[in-house]
């Protein structure tokens, strides 16, 4: 495997985590331990746009 089709997959797993976090964090977002759940959340799907990001500027870069 490529390291363009890793960092796809890896973003992938990344921003499925990060749909399954806001889902929990939704859940429970009346209680005061929830706001982790918001920062994770946050986080994992900041990296998985990173990864996306970087993905195709290698893309782009191979291409020419």
């Amino acid at each position: 495997m490529d390291d363009i089709m890793k960092l796809e997959i890896h973003g992938s797993i990344l921003l499925i985590t990060g749909m399954i976090l806001v889902l929990i964090w939704s859940y429970y977002i009346l209680e005061w331990w929830a706001s982790v759940f918001g920062f994770l959340t946050l986080f994992f799907l900041i990296e998985a746009i990173w990864h996306y990001c970087i993905a195709d500027y290698k893309r782009m870069k191979k291409d020419n």
